[in-house]
């Protein structure tokens, strides 16, 4: 079998997108940092909005003044610390073509502008920044460690990876906002948590289900593949819903290989393959972040199984790697997907983000309809850190003066209609904390070369 040296670039920047759920793109030029720096974003000098105080007039007449304490670990009479961890893209330079612009510069921006409209009920929004190398988890780990020992954090914010956000959630006793749930995590947790990124198992489900209903696995021999990180969710969710469906399984194969050695993981897949084509698989099921892996596996077979998966995000990876792909493979595939890349530009809240990312100086935010492919996709720091600050800002403003656990908690889970930037509508309660954004159908386009979404949602 043919050795492509592109391999390990693609997978390992489909290892990254599949938790940011963004499309990937270029050399990974900024946000990234990884020095242990505090970076305290305050008002622009000359403003006094954001000035903390201790007691602040209530606006109503006759009410009582709001009184501000030091509630919890990491929230003062005067300032919250939040933590932000982000890929340290710049650390694969060589490995993979990735530029996201700056994670630090993004989440810096949009927490200086909360500060400059007064923080959070006068608070003050202190950031401490760290960049962590996306494989593994020994970078998370060391990063939460620190954020929690050292830096006494509120509440944490960026992209974890995998089980990274339970160090805080399960271990810590500390909230975040961001990164990808599942039922295990959130059964887990102790701490709050939410997200605009939808639950891996619900979203599953949903798309799964949404093929049905398109009759997307009608008349078709089913083969469910994935790679062994995502076993959980697929014998906890994918099969059993196609079961419910009447659908037929033929296969359900899982590809071991480490995800960066390309070898193996094409000589995996060549054998998946040759057993599904000879049990007459017609639609290969490609599950969460398995699906580049088994997609690349296929350029130098014959075998061409229709491609439907529950992950857009990851495929990105392979759709755009710069060292070239063969995207036949993808002719006729469909996706499931939370709006996606190609999609966030016409969203007025993250339209307002972007001003505020370029008021503060950072390099102009590029359609990524329009981008050209040696451009930075600067969009994708630009739309994590929007989401992520104003689904904080929601929360810790409902719960008040006395912000603790407990009062974030409550608040999140009462939030109720919130519109999540680049996604869209959304509503928090106790059993959708991570917002139940829309998820939309997309099909293959032989002009574009891409998957694109026709409006509609499964």
């Amino acid at each position: 079998m043919m050795q492509r040296s592109v391999g390990v670039r693609f997978v390992v920047g489909m290892v990254v997108l599949a938790t940011l759920a963004a499309a990937c793109g270029d050399d990974g030029s900024g946000g990234s940092g990884g020095d242990g720096s505090t970076t305290t974003v305050t008002a622009v000098d000359g403003d006094d909005s954001a000035v903390p105080t201790t007691t602040s007039e209530a606006a109503a007449e006759g009410d009582q003044p709001v009184v501000l304490t030091d509630s919890f670990t990491g929230v003062t009479s005067e300032r919250i610390t939040v933590g932000v961890a982000a890929p340290d893209l710049e650390a694969l330079r060589g490995l993979v073509d990735l530029d996201h612009g700056s994670y630090e510069a993004a989440y810096g921006a949009l927490l200086a502008d909360l500060n400059r409209r007064g923080g959070i009920l006068g608070r003050e929004v202190e950031m401490v920044f760290e960049a962590f190398l996306p494989i593994g988890t020994e970078g998370m780990d060391t990063i939460c460690a620190r954020f929690v020992d050292d830096e006494e954090i509120f509440v944490v914010m960026g992209a974890l990876f995998d089980d990274g956000p339970l160090c805080y959630t399960q271990l810590s006793d500390t909230a975040v906002i961001g990164s990808t749930q599942n039922d295990a995590r959130l059964a887990a947790s102790q701490a709050p948590w939410f997200t605009g990124d939808r639950n891996t198992d619900d979203r599953v489900e949903a798309v799964l289900r949404g093929f049905a209903a398109r009759g997307i696995l009608d008349g078709q021999t089913v083969g469910v593949v994935g790679a062994i990180a995502d076993q959980g969710v697929i014998e906890r969710v994918a099969v059993p819903v196609l079961a419910d469906l009447g659908v037929e399984v033929a296969d359900v194969s899982f590809i071991e290989a480490s995800p960066i050695d390309t070898v193996a993981s094409d000589t995996e897949t060549s054998l998946i393959a040759e057993r599904q084509e000879t049990l007459g698989v017609t639609l290969a099921l490609a599950i969460e972040g398995g699906t580049p892996l088994y997609v690349g596996g296929l350029e130098d077979l014959t075998f061409r199984p229709r491609i439907a998966t529950t992950s857009l995000s990851s495929l990105r990876a392979f759709i755009r790697d710069r060292g070239g792909r063969d995207l036949s493979v993808l002719s006729g595939s469909v996706a499931g997907n939370t709006a996606e890349q190609l999609g966030w530009w016409a969203d007025p809240a993250l339209q307002d983000c972007i001003a505020v990312v370029e008021a503060a100086g950072e390099p102009p935010v590029l359609d990524p309809n329009t981008r050209a492919p040696d451009e930075p996709e600067n969009i994708v720091s630009v739309a994590r850190a929007c989401r992520d600050v104003s689904l904080f800002e929601a929360i810790a403003t409902a719960a008040g003066p006395d912000l603790t656990n407990d009062t974030f908690r409550t608040a999140g889970e009462t939030l109720g209609e919130f519109h999540i930037p680049g996604y869209g509508p959304g509503f928090y309660d106790a059993e959708t904390p991570d917002g139940a954004a829309p998820i939309y159908f997309y099909e293959w386009d032989e002009e574009l070369q891409d998957l694109a979404s026709d409006g509609s949602t499964l």
